[in-house]
């Protein structure tokens, strides 16, 4: 059964990419949330496959990670005007069969107050969208950006919070630098 108070949150934080290697899913269904692993509080994060993993809606500390990426969209816009070296991506939220996750897409440009790009890894919630579809997402509609080169991150935020929600020896595998 789903648990109505969960969503999809955290879709190809650390491997995404227009190269990845997941695979186009046939399927329509929205993925289903897993139970909580034993011992584990109900609201707790649960991983559904390698890189997404489902967050309470009444998560706080990722709902504040996603309010810091809303508000900081004026150091994206700073960091891409001065040429910043790196892959440039937003997170945004995906709706598709009744579900929404919150994915990546990995930016080729921006007009008239919109993202443009691609879809950054497969959605988890259906087949009406795949990784590397175009799509455009309004500025207003993102919650949070990242700017990535090799392991030096701007931005980031909900990728923050979901390496402190790890154990620590599990988050030090992906050697993640954050700056501001």
């Amino acid at each position: 059964m789903r648990n109505p108070v969960m969503a999809i949150a955290f879709v190809a934080v650390f491997g995404y990419g227009l190269y990845n290697a997941a695979g186009y899913r046939p399927d329509s269904r929205p993925v289903a949330i897993p139970a909580a692993a034993p011992g584990a509080l109900p609201m707790s994060p649960r991983p559904i496959k390698p890189n997404v993993v489902a967050y309470s809606t009444a998560d706080d500390a990722m709902q504040g990670a996603k309010a810091k990426g809303r508000a900081t969209l004026p150091r994206f816009h700073e960091l891409i005007d001065a040429g910043t070296r790196g892959t440039y991506t937003v997170k945004f939220p995906l709706t598709q069969n009744g579900a929404t996750e919150h994915i990546w897409l990995q930016l080729v440009g921006f007009s008239n107050g919109h993202f443009v790009g691609l879809l950054a890894d497969e959605p988890v919630n259906g087949n009406k969208y795949k990784m590397g579809d175009r799509m455009s997402v309004a500025e207003a509609d993102v919650e949070d950006w990242m700017i990535r080169d090799g392991g030096n991150v701007y931005g980031g935020y909900t990728v923050r919070q979901a390496l402190a929600d790890m154990p620590k020896e599990q988050a030090a595998k992906y050697g993640i630098t954050f700056k501001d």
